[in-house]
């Protein structure tokens, strides 16, 4: 185990930590909602007291984006369980859901951006309720398109 997080609802607001495998905390998430403009934003403070923001890119809720310094990471969700991560629109991610939820795989070279993959398919998973036998089926209807030729 590399990383890991947990999370927890009080009075609607989800709050959310990742740590390393020694117990540090890496990330501390805020879930907030905003129902008016059916959008959703994460508000991270890093280990260092850095403050980041995940938020969506578009009306879709098909792509989502995280700014560090200059540089962007965008997170695409795709038709299914699969996803794919980029870095500066290099692809550096593929991300596949079994269709029991639990088992994710990454496939990825760009070992030095883990804790950021990490970090966006957590903000994500804040709020879903794992408890029982759950099925996935994934994303439906319109997504982005995905480059099923790429490779790390």
């Amino acid at each position: 185990m590399i990383m890991y997080g947990k999370w927890s609802m009080l009075f609607g607001n989800y709050k959310g930590k990742i740590f390393d495998y020694k117990g540090n905390e890496l990330f501390l998430i805020k879930k907030k909602i905003n129902i008016w403009k059916l959008k959703v934003n994460y508000f991270i403070t890093d280990k260092w007291g850095k403050s980041l923001e995940i938020y969506g890119k578009n009306k879709k809720h098909s792509i989502y984006v995280l700014k560090i310094d200059e540089n962007i990471f965008e997170l695409k969700l795709h038709k299914g369980n699969k996803k794919s991560l980029f870095y500066n629109n290099t692809q550096i991610a593929a991300i596949d859901e079994a269709i029991f939820l639990g088992k994710t795989t990454i496939i990825t070279k760009s070992l030095e951006y883990l804790s950021e993959i990490f970090l966006m398919l957590f903000c994500l998973k804040i709020g879903e309720n794992n408890k029982g036998i759950t099925f996935n089926f994934g994303y439906i209807g319109k997504m982005e398109p995905i480059d099923l030729n790429w490779k790390p």
